[in-house]
């Protein structure tokens, strides 16, 4: 499983990707998009508010410079409410089909996995936290899944089993707390290593 820390380029972050490469990536919104340094995907910045230019301006960058393509792009969404979300993709789709990204379905609340629409490359699975929790498992199939949101170190064991392909959190390297060393534990197990602490 990839783990993403949200917009976050920094040390920690770059010590990982050196370290284990195919555990960690970067997920960028349009507020934060800069040039990507390892494995990344594309969220929308729909979670605080969505801005169709910004969100435009990182696709054109990624096509212009010809840096490589993101795992995935999600789809503009709308949180907490699945019939809402499908209409952004029955309107974004034809748009961003041209682009040749993988493109993402953000499952909301309300959501089946049977209304997922079949020309999605990956779900997204977001929506509150209770529903995401109690439906996550329902997604694993045939498609990539990723799970936003995931800012607990049990939420990075749970994923793995069910065998989500990749997930995103802001709060894992905020401050050197309980989160911060749930965090690398998964990564290094047990045994902290001494690198995180200067």
């Amino acid at each position: 499983m990839i783990v993403m820390p949200s917009n976050n380029t920094g040390k920690v972050v770059k010590e990982l990707m050196k370290k284990y490469p195919n555990k960690i990536g970067q997920l960028f919104s349009p507020n934060g998009w800069r040039k990507p340094i390892h494995q990344y995907a594309l969220d929308n910045g729909c979670f605080k508010q969505f801005n169709e230019s910004k969100y435009f301006k990182m696709l054109n960058d990624i096509r212009d410079k010809e840096y490589k393509p993101p795992l995935f792009v999600a789809v503009p969404d709308v949180v907490g409410c699945h019939d809402r979300t499908l209409s952004l993709w029955k309107y974004y789709y034809p748009i961003l089909k041209p682009y040749n990204f993988q493109l993402a379905f953000v499952a909301q609340d309300g959501c089946e996995p049977r209304l997922v629409p079949d020309t999605a490359d990956w779900i997204f699975i977001g929506g509150n936290d209770p529903w995401k929790l109690n439906n996550i498992h329902k997604y694993i199939g045939d498609r990539n899944v990723h799970v936003g949101r995931n800012n607990r170190g049990w939420m990075l064991d749970y994923c793995e089993e069910l065998g989500v392909k990749s997930t995103d959190g802001t709060a894992w390297l905020i401050q050197r707390g309980k989160q911060y060393y749930d965090f690398i534990k998964w990564f290094e197990g047990d045994n902290q290593i001494k690198i995180f602490d200067g």
